[in-house]
């Protein structure tokens, strides 16, 4: 905390009688400034702020109510303690002292015993005040730091394992704030990324900011669906949220042996697709509802395929609503319209331009919102020691004709790779009973749910692999017995035996929250 004898005081007054008896009476105690006028008092106050000013009202030129304005409006001076020393005793000359921006107001002639008691007290009101002020600073840069330690930097391993490129930035408009970023491995060793955007600025939206990130990381390496890790992530913030806040998240899911990209949108801004030869377009039409407000909501899944050289590019409100001095915003069409420039651009080359674009729009004009951005690039598809077409993967909806179209697309594979008709005919049963099991059992018939069929040749095999997240259940453990006619059915059925009979092999694991059965037909050897 700064000493009395080390402050200044900045004395104005154009009676040069009335300086030298405030100069007599302070000197001994704290560093002096001497103005005659109101010219000179703003020009000393700009070359050397003062801790406290001193401020005659009758004065040539400027009087001290327009002298206190504009040292209000400094930014050197716009918190220093100002006493008015006036002759004026009216209320209506007080008030309107106050109304300026003064501290405190003390008519002539004074007591310098009052004077040197009041300049005291509001130096150490403003000493404290300041001390406060550095302490707050000082764990506000620690809250940054901490916040920009948990967004990703460096993507290197990412980007070699998944065939990407990805680039992040995020740049707060106070020393902490709302908005997120994060990518990772999830769940089925897809490439997760979410970026979200949490209501309100500053700390309160840090703290929450905080929570929503760290719940999204834990989700997304235990479930497999975007939109699922959505709603799980809004039952989880909407349980227990007294302060009311909500967070906008799009989240998304790369395959990169596929290049399919799983996407769903949480109220968040609409992400772009970068295609080189074609307008920069969005990848999804409809915004869908923010995480926070209440459970049970459901999320849209948008799914495409990108294409090596794609790029998609997803960001927070601060990028399409950063307003210039003239209170104009930049808006989704500039967006649009600047990142044609950057089609088949590196990642960092999009991130690094499109922040540049936005500070010119700006043209200086205080940033208003967080800004935040994660750009994916697709390269070429990584290759496998598989050839391709040996692994075919298929999502279907819990309806009875996506099973049969899966098994429809299971017959083409084993034609393709001359599987004989006889393991056909086992494979196809296993996927249409435990197909069915899953829309009946697992999922209870709700049509809007999805599960996950995976074909893959190897060189004795079909390995066939269903994945559900429904509740737990273990066919391979399944007590099978006989069953008369009108007892209920339980799960598997008689589906169970019949596929144990034709799988020479069958394993269950439970992966997160999902059920996965992969099931073995080994293959006659072809005569030569």
């Amino acid at each position: 905390m700064k000493q009395l004898s080390d402050c200044r005081l900045l004395l104005v007054d154009d009676a040069k009688a009335n300086l030298d008896i405030l100069v007599a009476g302070l000197k001994a105690e704290h560093k002096l400034s001497l103005a005659l006028n109101g010219e000179m008092a703003l020009q000393l106050a700009a070359r050397t702020p003062p801790d406290l000013v001193l401020l005659d009202i009758v004065m040539p030129g400027l009087d001290g109510y327009e002298v206190c304005r504009r040292l209000r409006a400094m930014p050197e001076t716009a918190e220093v303690p100002i006493i008015f020393l006036s002759s004026l005793e009216d209320v209506q000359n007080k008030s309107r002292g106050f109304e300026a921006g003064a501290n405190d107001y003390v008519t002539k002639p004074f007591d310098l015993l009052e004077v040197r008691a009041r300049v005291r007290a509001l130096l150490k009101a403003k000493a404290y005040s300041d001390s406060v002020k550095e302490q707050l600073t000082a764990d506000l840069r620690v809250a940054r730091d901490i916040q920009m330690g948990m967004i990703p930097h460096d993507f290197s391993t990412l980007e070699k394992d998944f065939a990407v490129e990805l680039a992040g930035v995020l740049e707060p408009a106070r020393e902490v704030g709302g908005d997120m970023y994060g990518a990772f491995q999830g769940a089925a060793g897809g490439l997760v990324l979410f970026v979200g955007d949490v209501s309100g600025k500053g700390i309160p939206a840090s703290l929450f900011m905080v929570r929503a990130s760290s719940l999204a990381r834990l989700l997304g390496r235990d479930i497999a669906g975007p939109e699922r890790i959505l709603a799980r992530l809004n039952d989880e913030l909407s349980s227990d949220n007294p302060s009311g806040m909500f967070v906008t998240m799009l989240c998304v899911v790369f395959d990169p042996a596929s290049g399919r990209i799983a996407l769903a949108n949480a109220g968040h801004n609409r992400p772009v697709i970068l295609r080189d030869g074609e307008a920069p377009r969005w990848a999804v039409e409809r915004l869908g509802t923010a995480l926070g407000f209440e459970p049970g909501l459901t999320f849209e899944l948008t799914e495409f395929i990108l294409q090596p050289g794609d790029t998609l590019v997803i960001y927070t409100d601060g990028v399409n609503e950063a307003f210039n001095p003239q209170a104009e915003c930049y808006g989704n069409e500039r967006l649009l319209h600047d990142l044609a420039a950057f089609r088949q651009q590196p990642a960092t080359a999009v991130t690094t331009g499109m922040l540049r674009h936005i500070r010119t729009f700006a043209a200086g004009a205080r940033q208003s919102d967080d800004i935040a951005m994660l750009v994916l690039r697709a390269k070429d598809r990584p290759v496998h020691a598989e050839p391709p077409g040996r692994i075919m993967n298929l999502e279907l909806q819990a309806v009875p004709e996506a099973v049969a179209h899966g098994v429809e697309q299971l017959r083409l594979f084993c034609h393709e790779h001359q599987v004989e008709e006889k393991a056909l005919f086992a494979l196809a049963l296993a996927l249409e009973e435990c197909g069915m099991n899953v829309i009946h059992y697992a999922y209870e018939d709700q049509a809007h749910e999805r599960f996950h069929v995976t074909f893959e040749r190897t060189a004795d095999a079909v390995v066939l692999e269903v994945r559900d997240h429904g509740p737990a259940f273990d066919p391979t453990s399944a007590v099978i017995r006989n069953l008369a006619p009108d007892e209920a059915r339980p799960p598997g059925g008689w589906g169970i035996p019949l596929v144990r009979h034709y799988m020479e092999e069958i394993k269950y694991t439970r992966a997160g929250d999902e059920n996965v059965l992969r099931m073995h037909k080994r293959l006659v050897p072809r005569a030569a």
